[in-house]
């Protein structure tokens, strides 16, 4: 009997999914009654939804709009499908839609009534791109007149004055699990700022965070290090040291196959140099000459945006399928960014992308309430080693979701494995009483009725927060509020 050998080629499909389908075939937009062409499909991955909204939110100066509800629709090339911004146009006029240009001629409002979107329509080689957002206002048609508010500004509450210390390392025989990067050591003390005066002449002179609808927005690190959320990102301070740890922006790799644009000399043109005000800008390559293995950092002379005082800037770019995040740190010279940072240049190992773990916040008590989902799947493709004929792929795929409401909750999980057109299945369901603290959950009658305790905190992104759960136990979760 002949003997196969198959060789592993793995193609991963991106991580945080929330929902079993991802991609899915789309026939029409609901909302817009826009009947698409054969082929196209939306895109409901997360951080496809989340590239997609700072794309349109950077056409939006009004600090009173905001754009939510985003979807993201991939069509069939033009040539292949018809379907072009003539008749996207002539579709969207049918169906009652006022369309106000921009200066971008990608990028439009669409007026009915009281209901206002924001849209994008690019159409490149290999596809068409169409993203959707509603606007909680309609845009000035002509100059001097007022935005109309669709929906009501509700009264948010201040935020506390009271910062959670972070929790105590785990004892040796319930470690803690954590895979996204090192936790900084515990807090020496579990005061807050306000409560212990002493510690006061050290704290940033930061601008207040906007309250999220979170309980809290600033993290205290007992190393020195405090994070608070700012509207474009998560600032971390020490001292003098600010890092700034930009929420994910839109990536788009055809912008940088074969165009002789290298993405971080893009993203440090565009968002960091107008940000802080650059004057210089150098790169610490090592002698590399070969642009793909050269490090993803650049650096540079600036100004503070909050302070205007001079400083001295390193950023690197970090890139996954559809987003890119930047991570800026500002020193008061080139030495100290050397001292502070003496990685920050490395293509494997900088200590600027390490900064990430201070992305970090508690939990209050009713920040749970409502559904929390999160969701995955891996594809492998196997092929003869042979005759390097297809053989057939396998899948893996899961996906949670938590319901909290008060003292209680519930989570259903859901799964599929093994070879294409023979997938075995499964689904699992939990309900009992969930006790919330700042940095962990506790959940009764889990699996053969145990009660777990999870390390559990916020990731802040741009306009909610991931929620981070890990018993150390195998069940790790990054979940998004869905409703």
């Amino acid at each position: 009997m002949k003997t196969w050998l198959f060789l592993l080629f793995a193609f991963l499909i991106p991580a945080f999914v929330f929902a079993q389908k991802n991609v899915i075939p789309a026939s029409q937009i609901p909302t817009l009654n826009l009947k698409l062409p054969e082929g196209s499909k939306q895109d409901k991955r997360f951080l496809s939804t989340v590239a997609a909204a700072s794309l349109l939110e950077t056409e939006v100066n009004d600090p009173n709009v905001s754009i939510s509800e985003v979807e993201v629709y991939t069509l069939p090339p033009t040539p292949q499908s018809g379907f072009d911004a003539e008749v996207l146009v002539s579709e969207l006029e049918k169906s009652g839609f006022e369309i106000l240009p921009t200066d971008d001629d990608r990028i439009a409002w669409l007026v009915k009534g009281q209901t206002a979107y924001l849209i994008y329509f690019s159409m490149d080689k290999t596809e068409t791109n169409f993203y959707l957002g509603k606007s909680n206002t309609v845009p000035k048609p002509t100059q001097g007149q007022p935005v109309q508010q669709i929906t009501p500004t509700s009264t948010q509450p201040t935020a506390p004055a009271y910062i959670p210390p972070l929790p105590p390392s785990r004892s040796s025989t319930s470690p803690s699990v954590n895979q996204q990067a090192p936790a900084p050591n515990p807090p020496a003390s579990s005061q807050s700022p306000a409560q212990n005066p002493s510690s006061n002449s050290s704290l940033p002179k930061t601008p207040v965070a906007p309250f999220t609808g979170f309980q809290f927005t600033t993290s205290n690190f007992d190393d020195g290090w405090i994070s608070s959320i700012q509207p474009d990102w998560v600032l971390a301070q020490k001292g003098e040291t600010k890092v700034y740890l930009f929420f994910v922006l839109p990536y788009r790799s055809e912008n940088f196959s074969g165009t002789g644009v290298m993405d971080r000399d893009f993203y440090w043109d565009n968002h960091v140099a107008p940000t802080f005000n650059t004057t210089t800008k150098a790169y610490q390559d090592g002698g590399e000459f070969v642009s793909s293995m050269q490090p993803k950092y650049v650096e540079g002379w600036g100004q503070d945006p909050q302070t205007g005082q001079r400083r001295f800037l390193g950023m690197y770019l970090t890139v996954s399928p559809n987003a890119a995040m930047l991570t800026v740190a500002s020193t008061v010279d080139e030495n100290s960014m050397r001292q502070i940072f003496p990685k920050a240049s490395d293509r494997w190992t900088s200590d600027l992308v390490a900064m990430s773990r201070y992305n970090k916040f508690a939990i209050g008590p009713n920040d749970l309430n409502g559904t929390w989902q999160s969701g995955g799947s891996q594809m492998t493709q196997w092929y003869d080693s042979f005759t390097g004929a297809y053989a057939g792929a396998t899948i893996a795929s899961s996906s949670a979701t938590f319901f909290f409401t008060g003292s209680t909750y519930s989570s259903i999980h859901n799964g599929a494995t093994g070879a294409v057109g023979a997938m075995n299945t499964f689904q699992q369901e939990y309900i009992g009483n969930s006790t919330i603290s700042n940095w962990t959950i506790t959940l009764t009658n889990r699996y053969q009725g145990k009660t777990q305790q999870f390390d559990a905190h916020f990731q802040a992104v741009k306009g909610g927060r991931l929620l981070y759960l890990n018993n150390g136990a195998g069940e790790e979760y990054l979940l998004v509020k869905i409703r």
